[in-house]
């Protein structure tokens, strides 16, 4: 949300040496001094104290617009911000896929979505507690955003589940970053109260471009990372039983 910018058109104006054009400032103190300077050359008189008090003012509502575009902006931050990790949460990271595949349309870009869920995360909670789970997925985070791009986007779509966006790059070279992704994430530990805890990954990877949708693309990557959940389960199980 930006606000909207007033523009003041003067003219027949004469310009000289030491003027302010708003045309080309455009805020309100460059605005008040410009109409001060005009006032003076067209000889008004006892204009003085009227200029200082408008350009008090003017100064006086800049800090005020100032203050309140800052806080917008900072509002704006907090509603795609995910609070514990600083991650985009859902509604950000939705934001940046559908631009993204804009961008693809525009430009037939390629790219690879990485759909993360943590296994066994539950047990973490009910065995460390809270405090526990939340360092898990604050460590998640910090190994995402490590092992990514500055022009990928990394997101905590809620609970444990992530998402990575891998901008800009074939499936082949995308699949063997998104593999990487996976090594990294099932070969950390976290510390926690003098113990490690392992973390664990199901990850599923969809290759995008500028035919696809976002909801769609989101649900296939989900589904990918279910059916390795499964593979994964299956093969701990079998394990379990020899």
């Amino acid at each position: 949300m930006n606000l909207p910018n007033t523009a003041v058109n003067l003219q027949n104006t004469e310009s000289s040496p030491g003027a302010t054009d708003p045309a080309s400032h455009g805020d309100l103190v460059a605005t008040v001094s410009h109409l001060a300077a005009c006032l003076e050359r067209a000889g008004a008189p006892d204009h003085g104290e009227t200029v200082s008090r408008a350009l008090a003012a003017a100064r006086d509502a800049e800090r005020r617009i100032a203050g309140h575009r800052q806080r917008i902006s900072e509002l704006e931050r907090l509603a795609v911000t995910d609070e514990l990790t600083g991650l985009l949460n859902r509604r950000g990271f939705e934001g940046a896929l559908h631009h993204a595949l804009a961008a693809t349309g525009r430009y037939e870009d390629h790219g690879v979505l990485v759909y993360v869920d943590l296994d066994g995360f539950k047990p973490i909670n009910d065995t460390y507690g809270h405090a526990a789970g939340d360092e898990v997925l604050r460590q998640v985070a910090r190994i995402l955003l490590e092992n990514v791009r500055q022009t990928d986007y990394v997101g905590r779509l809620g609970g444990d589940e992530f998402a990575v966006l891998l901008t800009r790059t074939a499936w082949r070279d995308g699949l063997k970053r998104a593999e990487g992704l996976e090594r990294v994430m099932n070969d950390n530990f976290v510390g926690w109260q003098g113990r490690l805890i392992a973390l664990r990954a199901s990850l599923g990877f969809q290759a995008y471009g500028p035919k696809d949708d976002g909801g769609d693309l989101l649900s296939r990557a989900d589904d990918a990372m279910y059916k390795t959940k499964r593979l994964r389960a299956e093969m701990v199980g079998r394990g379990s039983g020899s």
